[in-house]
This record gives C-alpha cells, sequence and structure tokens, in this order.
C-alpha cells in the first residue's frame, strides 16, 4: 500500500452521497496515471462541489482494486481513500467561451481556446497581467498572443469570470450574470452568493461554497432567504406558481432543521420575499409575474375599436374567399371578426379546425384595412413557428427569436402579435411577449386548451380561456380527413371526461389509416413498438415514422426506443473526430457513437446557424474538427462542442413533438407521472395519416380522466379578479 499527495483532475463522477460523499475517476496532473477516489461524507461534506475537470489536490491511501466489468473482462483500478482533499482550481469553462467568442480575440478558435485553458488553466491570467508573451508563443503566433494579452487586461470583469470558473458556473449562465452586474459582478458575488440562485438551480452547489470557501454562517439571512425560495422555485419544477403554506414549512424543515426552517420561513416573509394569498405562499418574483399579466391584459381588453369596422372587416372576408378559392365557415368567419375588432383575443379550436387558415384570413384583413404595417408571428418551439411558416408562407419566429432579435423601437405603434400553440406558452413566455404589445397594436393567442400544458411554470391559455375575453372557438375539423379516422378520435379523447364514450379504435393490420391500439405487457412494449416501426416503413433515414412516449428514461421511454432504431438500422460511418487532449473520438448519445446517417435533433435555439430547439436533421458528414448536418435544407456545420446539444430523433418525448406533425406515429402507453387526457390527445393529432398507442388499456383509459394541467397551482386568476375588482 502507498501513499499519492498531489494533484488530480477529474474526470468522471461516478457516484455523490445524499448526505456527503463523491467517488470519481481521475487523473494525476502531470503523469496522467489514472486512480479512483473513494471519499467519505467527512472529507467530501458539500459533493455538488466536485465536477468533472476540476483540479483538486488529494492526499491518501492508494490500494489495488480487482473489478469486473459488464462484458466479463477484469481489470485492477488504484483507489484512493483520501485523508484530505483541497480545491485547486476550476474548469475555466467560462474563460475558454470569452476567448473563443469575444471579438476581442479575434482568431482563436473553439479548439485553440480550449487548447490554452488545457494548457495553461489559472495561470493565463497572471501571463496576461504580467505580459509574459513568450510564454503563449509555442501555442499561438505574436499577434494573436499579443491580442490575448491585451484583452484580458481590458476586461473589467475579468474577476468576476475567474469566480464563476471556481464555482462550476456554467458559461450561458455565466454570461447572464456579467450582462446583468458587469463589473460589479465580482462583488455581488463574493457579498452574496445566493444571488446566482436567480440564474442556476444548484443551491446546494452554491451554499456548499458559500459555507466552505466563503465562510458564511448557517443562520445568515441570505441563506435562509435563499431556501425559501428555493422551495418555491422547486414547486416551479411541476408547473406550480404558488405552494400551500403547511407544504413550504414543511420543506424548509426537512432541508434546514426545524429551527432554521422556521426561521428561514419568517425571515422570508419579514422581508417580502413571500407574499400570502389566504392559505397559499407565493413568492414575490412570481407575484409580480402573474399580476403584470392580469394587469397588461385587463388594459388591452378595455380597448375599443368602431363599430364601423366590424363592417367593412365583413366585406374584405369577402374578397379573401375569392383569392383562396374556398369559402370560410361561419365559425371562421365569426372568428376573423372578433379577432380583427378587438386588442386581445384567443382563438382556439382543435387539431385540424383551420385555425391556420383564420390566421391568413386575419393578416389579410387588417392589412387590407390598414389597421395594421406589420404582423408579427411567434410560437414557443422551434418547429412550431417552421410549422406556420411553411403553412402562411409568413416568416414566424419563436418567442425567444423575438426577444433576442427584435427590439422594442423596430415594433410599429399598431403591430399585430400572433402566438401559435399558446397553450405551450408559460406564464413567463407569455410576460415578456405581452410587454411588448404597442399601444394601438393587436395580441392573439391561438391554440388548442385540450393540448399539452406548458413545460415551463404556470398557465396561460388554459386560464385565459375562463375569462370574460373575446374567445372564438372552432370544432369544424378541416385538416385531417375524415377517412383518416383521426379527428372522431381526437375528439372522443377530447370529450371523455363528460361523456365517457368509448374510444373507437380501427383494428391494427399494418400500413394503413385511421387509429389503433395494440395490447401489450409492460415488458413487452419496446418489442411490440419495434415491430409495428418496421411495419409501418420505418427505417431510420427519415421521419415520417416516429416513435413517441411520455418519458425520456425507463422502459418504454426515449432513450431506449432511439436505442433500439439505431442497433437495427444505424449503418453508417461513426464520426470520429480530433479532441485537443484525447485525440481521435467517437461522440456517444447515450453510449452510442454518432453515425452518418442519422436523424437528430438540436436541443436549443442558434441564431448565428439559424436552428432552434426542436429542429430535426440528418448528419451528413464530418471532418477532423466538426459535423455536417442537414436541418430540412439548412445545412449546418457543427463544431465537436455544438454536439453536446444533439439528441437522436427517431424517438422523442410527446412534448417535443408539439407543433409538428408526421405521416405516422406510434405512442408507447405506460404509467408514468406525465401521461393524462392532454398528451393523449395531442400524442394523436400529431399523425397524418395513423396514430398506433401500444401498452396497457386500462392505463390509456385510466389517463383520460386525468389533466396535470388542472392540478397545476397558480395564481393567474386570483390576480385577475383583483384587477378587476380595482376597475
Amino acid at each position: 500500500m502507498s501513499v499519492f499527495d498531489g494533484e488530480l483532475q477529474i474526470r468522471k463522477i461516478r457516484r455523490r452521497g445524499g448526505i456527503g460523499g463523491v467517488i470519481f475517476s481521475a487523473v494525476a496532473v502531470g503523469s496522467n496515471q489514472r486512480f479512483v477516489v473513494k471519499a467519505n461524507h467527512q472529507i467530501a461534506r458539500s459533493p455538488s462541489l466536485f465536477k468533472e475537470m476540476h483540479i483538486w489536490h488529494v492526499k491518501g491511501q492508494v490500494e489495488q482494486t480487482p473489478i469486473k466489468w459488464k462484458d466479463g473482462t477484469t481489470a485492477i483500478e488504484k483507489t484512493i481513500t483520501p485523508t484530505k482533499m483541497d480545491f485547486v482550481k476550476a474548469a475555466h469553462e467560462n474563460l475558454k467561451r470569452l476567448l473563443a467568442e469575444s471579438p476581442d480575440f479575434k482568431g482563436i478558435s473553439e479548439i485553440k481556446a480550449e487548447k490554452l485553458v488545457t494548457f495553461f488553466g489559472d495561470t493565463l491570467y497572471d501571463i496576461a497581467r504580467n505580459k509574459d508573451i513568450k510564454r503563449l508563443l509555442p501555442i499561438v503566433g505574436q499577434e494573436v498572443a499579443q491580442r490575448i494579452i491585451d484583452g484580458l487586461n481590458q476586461y473589467e470583469k475579468l474577476g468576476a469570470l475567474r469566480l464563476l470558473d471556481e464555482l462550476g458556473v456554467p458559461p450561458h449562465i455565466g454570461d447572464s450574470v456579467i450582462t446583468i452586474w458587469e463589473h460589479q459582478a465580482y462583488e455581488q458575488i463574493r457579498k452574496n452568493p445566493y444571488f446566482l440562485t436567480a440564474f442556476m438551480a444548484d443551491l446546494s452547489a452554491i451554499d456548499a461554497y458559500a459555507l466552505d470557501r466563503l465562510k458564511m454562517k448557517d443562520d445568515a439571512p441570505e441563506r435562509l432567504i435563499a431556501y425559501a425560495k428555493q422551495v418555491m422555485f422547486n414547486g416551479f419544477n411541476s408547473g406550480n406558481t404558488c405552494l400551500e403554506t403547511s407544504k413550504v414549512k414543511y420543506q424548509l424543515n426537512r432541508m434546514l432543521g426545524k429551527a432554521l426552517g422556521t426561521k428561514a420561513f419568517d425571515e422570508a416573509v419579514e422581508q417580502g420575499e413571500l407574499e400570502f394569498h389566504d392559505n397559499l405562499v407565493q413568492v414575490k418574483s412570481m407575484d409580480i409575474v402573474e399580476s403584470s399579466v392580469a394587469n397588461i391584459i385587463k388594459h388591452l381588453s378595455e380597448q375599443s375599436f368602431s363599430q364601423a369596422l366590424a363592417k367593412r372587416v365583413d366585406s374584405v372576408i369577402d374578397t379573401f374567399e375569392l383569392g383562396v378559392g374556398f369559402s370560410l365557415t361561419e365559425q371562421q368567419r365569426n372568428a376573423v371578426l372578433q379577432c380583427c375588432t378587438h386588442s386581445i383575443a384567443l382563438l382556439t379550436g382543435g387539431a385540424g379546425c383551420g385555425k391556420t387558415t383564420v390566421i391568413e384570413a386575419i393578416c389579410y384583413t387588417l392589412e387590407s384595412l390598414n389597421q395594421t404595417k406589420q404582423v408579427i408571428l411567434m410560437a414557443l418551439a422551434g418547429k412550431a413557428a417552421q410549422r406556420i411558416t411553411e403553412a402562411t408562407g409568413r416568416e414566424a419566429m419563436t418567442i425567444a427569436g423575438f426577444m433576442h432579435n427584435v427590439k422594442p423601437e423596430d415594433i410599429d405603434n399598431d403591430a399585430v402579435i400572433i402566438v401559435d400553440e399558446a397553450s405551450m406558452v408559460d406564464i413567463l413566455s407569455l410576460l415578456k411577449v405581452l410587454k411588448r404589445v404597442p399601444k394601438r397594436g393587436r395580441i392573439i393567442l391561438t391554440g388548442d386548451q385540450e393540448q399539452l400544458s406548458p413545460v415551463g411554470v404556470g398557465l396561460g391559455l388554459h386560464v385565459l380561456v375562463n375569462l370574460h375575453l373575446p374567445n372564438p372557438h372552432l370544432t369544424v375539423v378541416k385538416r385531417q380527413s375524415e377517412s383518416s379516422g383521426i379527428p372522431n378520435i381526437a375528439s372522443t379523447i377530447r370529450n371523455y371526461p363528460s361523456n365517457k364514450i368509448e374510444v373507437p379504435f380501427t383494428p391494427y393490420q399494418g400500413l394503413g389509416s385511421g387509429v389503433s391500439f395494440i395490447d401489450c405487457e409492460p415488458s413487452n412494449i419496446e418489442a411490440t413498438c419495434m415491430k409495428v416501426y418496421r411495419e409501418l416503413g420505418g427505417d431510420g433515414s427519415n421521419d415520417s415514422v416516429v416513435l413517441l412516449s411520455s418519458v425520456k428514461h425507463q422502459e418504454g421511454g426515449v432513450v431506449n426506443l432511439n436505442s433500439h432504431v439505431y442497433d437495427e438500422f444505424a449503418l453508417g460511418e461513426k464520426l470520429t473526430l480530433e479532441h485537443t487532449e484525447f485525440g481521435n473520438v467517437n461522440h456517444n448519445i447515450d453510449g452510442r457513437p454518432l453515425k452518418v446517417g442519422e436523424m437528430v435533433m438540436f436541443t436549443r435555439n442558434d441564431y448565428k446557424k439559424d436552428i432552434r430547439n426542436g429542429s430535426v436533421g440528418k448528419v451528413l458528414s464530418f471532418g477532423d474538427e466538426d459535423v455536417i448536418i442537414d436541418f430540412e435544407g439548412n445545412i449546418v456545420v457543427l463544431a465537436l462542442n455544438d454536439l453536446v446539444n444533439i439528441e437522436r430523433a427517431y424517438a422523442m418525448t410527446v412534448h417535443k413533438s408539439q407543433g409538428s406533425q408526421y405521416e405516422r406515429v406510434i405512442v408507447v402507453i405506460k404509467n408514468s407521472r406525465n401521461i393524462d387526457r392532454h398528451l393523449l390527445y395531442t400524442a394523436a393529432t400529431r399523425a397524418k395519416k395513423q396514430a398506433i398507442f401500444v401498452g396497457c388499456r386500462c392505463t390509456f383509459y385510466s389517463a383520460l380522466l386525468k389533466s396535470n394541467a388542472l392540478n397545476r397551482r397558480t395564481l393567474l386568476h386570483n390576480h385577475f379578479e383583483r384587477v378587476a375588482d380595482n376597475r
């Protein structure tokens, strides 16, 4: 048995203990010896502080431990049981991003930035301060080296950047922190690190840093208030904007103990961070959000237009019908009229009821009557925005794209803002859009309250449809042909709680049309889905057949289904990319290397590359440092660092599919927290020709009686009542 006393760089966190302790694999700095470190709860009191690629000084006994892998092979691991561990430095992700993306460091690619940070680490700050240009020359040329030194010395927020890296704050969050606080960021974080909970959810990491490194007291008011707010933020994860008072107190007592928990609740109330509404509690920031939504909508609803406008609208609709070559239904004509003659309107209706046609007619009518010079179309999800663009021929954008790319001064005073798939829009996104509606403008929220509730916090459309707002509702199906059977099934699912009519499924006979149900045991659900996938013509080469599930992991989840399709159909060449430290590497997704020809989904908005969260594409080729993907005609080059935003797209969650349509869908039916009537309705209406449900029929019917949206706790309705009483 020997003793190790030196620096280790963490490669992979294997396990974090619930009450302390951590196990991780690591490499010795300078020698590349590999170790596994097993630290108990006394040595690693705050396991969230340990991050991959961070460097720690470790001292402890080394043992040779035999291990056996899943494939039957054996190996010897060198295991360190530390007696002492001290943090040395972080991975410098924020510094790396600054070097690669800031115009002040022109000429430094992502690969070059990674080499600089990997090689120099913390000393890069000292090199810049000492203007030691010679030390940089082995990696970059004279001109770029000078640019690095000048840029870092002129960067006022360098101290904050260094502190953010030390905390392990992700770069995208670091950007937000520095944008808001600028050169004061360092001082603010040192003074109250709990401010960072506004940007990142990992309170445990921030708390560990504050207690262990800044030596804050455990009863510091900043800490107690942070925990009280964290309980409320945890409620956001379930969509709630408020919680029962008793539940908040119970959660605080569990997290801090009874004495500190009680003190935390009282401190948060006294400081005005928690607001009471009868037996419910709402965090101050959310109280402001929901009351602001109520006030803006009240103001919009009080705006009026002349009665003469209604007659002119009716005349223009006649002209629109001549142009498109068909007549609108009475429901559609009424919808156009209401939306054109009010400052705020809700256009709702079931899937395929012609809402898009009404949107086209609204745009045509308002422009023809010179009521607006600008129509702005948007949706929450990228695919939903893309669909509305294709359907109307008008450019649409995501809400995030609207906020990012359209300045307030670029919005005309009479602009019309139309938000499609509004049932997906959470309360925070709704407020952002409402704030942009101009004085003489209009906003129209279109959607279907029977579709899924927002992934984010709160409810918007689901609450608004129960208020006294203009709400033309379409019921006549226009899109899917009646012969497909989808409209009938969708209507039955939609109305099941009120009439309990059995769903008239079509017997499954392979490739065809309609909606079918295949009964099978949970243990056989993945095999059955794959059998149906093959029978419907699925071969992994396109998204004409898509597998949908309510869960990402577990049996019958998206990860497993994607893996099955991959194992059978992904036959292309493995991507081999050049990594600065590890040489040629494959990029793995869920343990399987990415290949040419695969269908993939991008999972964030990237405006520079013009790809959106949810965009589906096909891998075309790769080079040493990049991958080329065809996102439905948009050929995009992605660097190695971008691939963390890629998932396989043979299967996806129903939430991810919302806003899109496919020729055929196969829907997994299994018990999960997410499955309810809205999810089943949304899943069925994603199909143009054929939808197949696979699983337990009793689970299906139980889900039809559930509504997760209605179970969310929100106070938006209460805020509307309060606003109305103050008229």
